[in-house]
């Protein structure tokens, strides 16, 4: 994967969530959360979420990562996805670069790696 190159400055810090594109051997990593959660039950979705207060935008979603799907990505190893975040709340990021399996939190029942369309 070539790497986009962003100045961190361009990253709209008024982003409500972040969120990222886990890719591995040409597969990306989809959270399915759970049948009895409040908020989207059943729904797949990307790693990622709300940013807490005093947060910046790459903190939350490495945050996030680490928290929904137990692995660890670092700022550095993020790219940013301008076309897909611009003028929106929700900011979006893609990497090839992380360490951990999987393992879901409360919030998800399943995971799969599933290759785009």
């Amino acid at each position: 994967m070539s790497k986009i190159i962003v100045k961190i400055e361009d990253i709209n810090e008024n982003f409500k969530s972040a969120h990222v594109v886990i890719v591995k051997n040409g597969k990306i990593l989809i959270l399915k959360r759970s049948s009895t959660d409040q908020w989207m039950p059943g729904h797949y979705g990307l790693p990622g979420g709300k940013l807490d207060s005093g947060e910046n935008t790459l903190e939350a979603v490495c945050r996030e990562c680490k928290e929904e799907a137990n692995l660890n990505v670092l700022p550095k190893d993020l790219i940013f996805l301008p076309k897909v975040s611009k003028n929106h709340e929700h900011a979006f990021f893609c990497t090839t670069e992380f360490s951990g399996e999987p393992k879901l939190d409360f919030e998800h029942e399943h995971f799969e790696w599933v290759k785009p369309k």
